[in-house]
C-alpha cells in the first residue's frame, strides 16, 4: 500500500513529540548531574532512554526522507546534502 501525505504527516508529528521528550531528558540529565552526588544508575537509563529516543528518531527521519523523495521524485524542501 503506498505511503500518502497523511503518513508523512503523522511521521512528522511523530519526530516532533520524539523531539520534545528528547529535550525533556536532556534537561533532566542536566538536573542530575548538577546535584552534588548525581546518582550514576538514573544518570545510566536516563542517557539510555535518550539514545533510544534519539535512534528511533533517525529512523523515522530516514523513512520521511524516502517517502518525501518517493513521492516528490527528488529532495524534500529544507533537506541538505
Amino acid at each position: 500500500m503506498p505511503k500518502t501525505p497523511s503518513s508523512t504527516a503523522s511521521l512528522a508529528a511523530r519526530i516532533t513529540a520524539l523531539r520534545q521528550r528528547h529535550s525533556e531528558l536532556d534537561t533532566r540529565i542536566g538536573k542530575e548531574l548538577s546535584r552534588p552526588a548525581p546518582d550514576s544508575a538514573t544518570l545510566g537509563r536516563l542517557k539510555r532512554h535518550k539514545l533510544m529516543i534519539k535512534d528511533e528518531m533517525a529512523r523515522y527521519e530516514g523513512i520521511l526522507r524516502a517517502l518525501g523523495q518517493r513521492l516528490s521524485g527528488h529532495r524534500s524542501h529544507g533537506e541538505t546534502a
